[in-house]
């Protein structure tokens, strides 16, 4: 009898650790269907914000804890609403989870004064989100950027992949990570296929000018990368592999670690291409040559970053590291090979924090390392190295005034960059440029429905004369649901050194620096309305945009087909000109269907040496997006289209120092994707084909050669029809 006395005891006693240990739940269901809702996060914060711990709910929507204490919590769910709310201990509470209709619901901070809605930011704001990479199989950012509206994005064998906004590339377009600069220019782009999506949250894209925020380089706008911030779980953990039939094969890992107020996150990444050769002729034809040349070089990626960040209250400071080392081979029949050895290294710190109630600041410092170093071989043997380093360092800052209830904001910050290059290929032993600048806004919130924001940012840079650049922003909801932005910037850029010093020559290229450049200015306008229809199951969202880029002394590089085929110089345009129109139209309903459309028309024309404008030369883009979520299977089918219209580029004729244009041929890419989870949605495949069309050439038209050579050109721009699979491991604890 004492015995099954002891054991009731003991059982009673195990019963309550029990209920103890789980004397609170959050159960989550689908505000629609009302079904379940596993595998959610729900982040637990002390009422000072500091974060407590994470879970996940389980098969049945539920997430049990024990508590001692009142808490906030966070709850977030792929394609959900994000709910926030406070719980006490005992309490059990059942929540509807809602379906994220778009993208305007995404909080974003580039060029804001504080985390917001994209919906409420004065600037226009594109996102591409993880959710998306990841069930397109997303691999860097050229693939992340591929399918957005007036986004052009082209291949270069040897130099990667780089893009177009509002009709203009390469140095005009700001590319930043965390808002610190990306250094390391190739032709004046950054190839995006090194930049690895891993460790990436979301991207925000601001087309137009951001001179006032974000200085030289800023004027075509900004592309910001934003990293992954664990704030949910103390462990997450995910691996990664991919396969293509072309040979690329893809390896990378993502790990992140929380310890009371510590943070660790560290995750690496490897990218092989085997090249390929797809025998093109001089004249474009196919099969035609059996040669050693690789028109697709072979080439090994690898990348790495490491970061830790502290966080206490309202004070957070975070230090990272990323290092990418790329190693690419040219074949050439002469028998010299050459290897181009690329390694960028960032090193930055962030730091943020509120004096008082009304007064924040945010300070980021870098330095960034960037080298070049090209080997000549002969039978394996190396002959000569020649190398080029470019070093950067820089800090940018700011303080925010912003009183609660009070209609008017302010913002004053510096941003000082200091950037010197040397190496073989450098005319000048050494060269500087340092750029300092003030600027300073103020946010006004004139009505309850509109905002008004100016702004203005003095420069002092070493080289060149910069004038005052000023910025108006003007945001009108007259309507729910209807937002009208208007805004005029001045652009300014000085050239950077590789433009006017460096000079780059080898079986590809043939680029001669010029060191008589001009800064360049542009006055740009821009205007854009949004027109939201939310209505039970289906929302509708329509967004026409228009854009006139006014250009002077705009660097170009021109081509020179006289001297060669690879042969091109840096020259200042008189003027140039970019006028264009946008149309997006998107629809997504709750049963899992996303329809999306765009249309762009771009208008270009430049004077040079005095003459009269140019016809202007149109062409167009579009853009077809559809995906459908079976829910039921749990199986995601996507599929991507974009015609990209022919487009013009500038030539120079050496005779009579005449600038004219060339077209390259238009030409329409596919992508379709089918993602599926597995194992409680740990396991993610994405299979699918990528330039479906086959595409591997293009032909340019309209030089001016001699009588017995072709009119014509043909360059490779892609690898031809691909087909993929990725895979995605969660690891999390």
């Amino acid at each position: 009898m004492k015995s099954k006395f002891t054991f009731f005891i003991l059982i009673m006693l195990f019963s309550n650790t029990i209920v103890f240990g789980q004397n609170t739940s959050i159960k989550l269901v689908d505000a629609t269907t009302q079904e379940a809702m596993p595998y959610a996060n729900v982040g637990l914060y002390k009422t000072d914000g500091s974060l407590l711990r994470g879970e996940i709910t389980d098969a049945n929507g539920v997430a049990k804890f024990n508590l001692d204490q009142v808490v906030d919590f966070k709850i977030s769910f792929v394609g959900y609403e994000t709910i926030e709310g406070r719980i006490s201990k005992g309490e059990h509470l059942t929540l509807d989870m809602t379906v994220q209709f778009d993208m305007l619901d995404a909080v974003v901070v580039t060029g804001q004064y504080g985390p917001q809605k994209a919906d409420k930011s004065i600037y226009k704001i594109n996102v591409v989100g993880s959710e998306q990479m990841q069930q397109r199989g997303v691999n860097n950012l050229a693939e992340a950027l591929s399918q957005e509206v007036n986004l052009r994005v082209n291949t270069n064998t040897v130099t990667g992949t780089t893009i177009e906004m509002q009709g203009m590339g390469g140095e005009n377009i700001k590319f930043l990570i965390d808002g610190v600069p990306i250094v390391g220019r190739v032709d004046g782009n950054i190839d995006l296929s090194q930049i690895n999506m891993d460790n990436v949250d979301h991207v925000e894209i601001i087309q137009g000018p951001m001179s006032v925020v974000y200085g030289t380089s800023a004027i075509a706008g900004v592309i910001n990368i934003i990293t992954k911030k664990n704030t949910t779980n103390k462990n997450i953990g995910k691996i990664n592999g991919y396969v293509d039939n072309n040979r690329s094969y893809v390896f990378g890992a993502y790990g992140s670690m929380i310890r009371g107020k510590h943070t660790i996150t560290a995750s690496g990444n490897r990218n092989m291409f085997q090249g390929m050769d797809i025998n093109m002729s001089p004249e474009g034809e196919m099969n035609a040559v059996d040669d050693r040349i690789m028109e697709f070089k072979p080439k090994l990626t690898y990348n790495g970053e490491i970061d830790y960040a502290f966080k206490n209250k309202d004070f957070s400071v975070r230090l990272s590291s990323s290092i990418m080392n790329s190693r690419l081979r040219d074949y050439t029949n002469a028998g010299m090979d050459f290897y181009y050895l690329t390694l960028r290294t960032i090193n930055k710190i962030t730091l943020l924090d509120k004096i008082n109630e009304n007064l924040s600041y945010n300070v980021v410092g870098s330095y960034t390392y960037f080298n070049r170093d090209v080997e000549s071989l002969i039978q394996s043997e190396v002959l000569k190295t020649a190398t080029t380093r470019f070093d950067n360092i820089m800090t940018r800052g700011n303080f925010t005034y912003a009183k609660k209830d009070s209609k008017i904001s302010y913002q004053f910050g510096w941003d000082i960059n200091h950037e010197f290059g040397k190496g073989e290929r450098v005319n000048e032993d050494s060269a500087i440029i340092t750029d300092y600048a003030v600027f300073v806004s103020s946010h006004w919130q004139v009505h309850k429905n509109i905002s008004f924001q100016p702004g203005v940012r003095l420069i002092y840079n070493t080289t060149f004369d910069a004038p005052i650049i000023p910025s108006v922003n003007l945001q009108w909801k007259p309507i729910d649901n209807l937002n009208i932005r208007v805004s005029y910037a001045k652009g300014f850029r000085a050239p950077s050194l590789k433009e006017l010093y460096l000079n780059f020559q080898d079986v590809n290229h043939d680029i001669t620096g010029n060191s008589n450049l001009l800064a360049e200015t542009t006055n740009s306008y821009n205007a854009s309305i949004g027109y939201r229809i939310k209505k039970g199951q289906y929302a509708i969202k329509i967004e026409p945009s228009f854009f006139f880029n006014d250009g002077n002394d705009v660097i170009s590089l021109i081509t020179t087909p006289e001297d060669g085929p690879t042969s091109a110089t840096y020259r200042n345009l008189d003027g140039q000109r970019y006028i264009g129109t946008n149309m997006s139209v998107s629809l997504q309903h709750q049963n899992g269907l996303t329809l999306s459309a765009g249309y762009s028309r771009t208008s270009e024309s430049f004077e040079n040496d005095g003459n009269d404008w140019t016809t202007p030369i149109k062409y167009d883009n579009i853009t077809i997006n559809a995906k459908y979520n079976i829910k039921s299977w749990g199986l995601i089918t996507m599929a991507n289209y974009k015609l990209y219209g022919e487009t013009p580029g500038l030539v120079l004729d050496i005779d009579t120092e005449e600038l004219y244009n060339v077209f390259t041929e238009s030409y329409s890419d596919l992508e379709v994707t089918f993602g599926k989870q597995f194992f409680d949605n740990k396991l993610n495949i994405v299979v699918g084909g990528k330039n479906l069309f086959d595409n591997y050439v293009l032909r340019t038209v309209g030089y001016r050669l001699t009588a017995d050579t072709d009119d014509d050109r043909h360059a490779a721009i892609n690898l031809g029809r691909t087909y993929f699979a990725k895979m995605i491991l969660s690891l999390n604890k």
